[in-house]
């Protein structure tokens, strides 16, 4: 019979799950999975999480961690579902969010499984950044909104409409470029704040490379890093290193550390800047990483990390 849910038996779940195996399993069922199958179980798998996270919610008002000897809450969630820390405290940030006042229509939605839990996030981060001059009124109508369009957008295509929520409460374009702005601005100096860069040399010629970078900066390091490594660009290296002479510097290596993501085929209009002097690209702990094929801009904290040599 399974577990009982306050007098509701589990096992009615687990074997409406069971059956479903079996069928799959069956060559001589002929399953035939249709995008509609596949929107039926991913409108369940909501629903079930809607009900983890109001679970979460009940227990972290009646303080059961206490009882348990947990530390918290997201420590008790940790535990309960063998999950990460980081995880668990992210569930019970949603799940107290959408317990609070203010987020019924989202709450409605996601228990009818008509957003994923994703989009659920974004709205109530979206909602909790809403200047506190609104009315209830506007709140409303910006959530409303803003839930709809969960119905229709992947979480990606959301997250980037909902800097535009503001508008929705009919205020002036004024106000919702300034609120733009202020939340892009706070999003660019959280990036900055968590980036780190960590380089573990492992000994055998090779170096582990781990990054925590703002998107835009990311993006850059990977056009230098295939500029590096891309199998297909060697014999057009090995090519143009032939064809050198003296003084001149092979495209890629600035000659301090860095490198040049594209150099340009043509000279150009104005001469390069002074290069940095060697070492400079990893001096003061930071790392530098190339803008516009030819200097470096410092970002985030940078650790060596242990070495093969330091041993285990």
């Amino acid at each position: 019979m399974g577990r009982l849910w306050w007098g509701v038996p589990t096992g009615v779940v687990h074997a409406l799950v069971d059956q479903v195996h079996a069928r799959l399993a069956d060559p001589a069922a002929g399953v035939v999975v249709g995008a509609a199958d596949i929107g039926e179980v991913e409108r369940i798998a909501r629903r079930v999480e809607a009900l983890r996270l109001a679970l979460v919610a009940r227990a972290d008002r009646q303080q059961v961690h206490r009882r348990t000897g947990h530390s918290s809450t997201s420590a008790w969630v940790a535990s309960a579902t063998r999950s990460g820390g980081a995880d668990a405290a992210r569930k019970v940030q949603l799940a107290t969010a959408l317990d609070g006042e203010g987020l019924a229509v989202t709450r409605a939605a996601f228990d009818a499984g008509d957003v994923s839990s994703r989009s659920v996030g974004i709205i109530a981060s979206t909602m909790d950044k809403l200047p506190e001059t609104l009315t209830d009124v506007e709140r409303a109508k910006v959530e409303t909104s803003l839930v709809q369009k969960a119905q229709q957008l992947n979480p990606g295509r959301l997250s980037r409409a909902a800097k535009f929520a503001l508008a929705a409460a009919e205020r002036s374009a004024q106000e919702v470029a300034e609120h733009v702005e202020a939340q892009l601005v706070d999003e660019e100096c959280r990036a900055y704040r968590l980036a780190t860069v960590t380089m573990q040399d492992l000994g055998d010629g090779t170096t582990k490379l781990q990054a925590l970078l703002p998107t835009f900066t990311a993006r850059m390091l990977g056009k230098v890093l295939q500029s590096m490594t891309a199998p297909r660009r060697d014999h057009l290296r090995q090519a143009a290193e032939a064809l050198l002479v003296d003084g001149q510097t092979a495209a890629g290596d600035l000659g301090d550390g860095s490198v040049a993501a594209d150099l340009p085929t043509h000279p150009p209009p104005h001469p390069p800047r002074p290069r940095h002097p060697p070492g400079a690209a990893f001096g003061g702990g930071r790392v530098s990483v190339p803008v516009g094929g030819w200097v470096g801009t410092p970002i985030g904290p940078i650790s060596t990390g242990p070495t093969a040599a330091d041993g285990p």
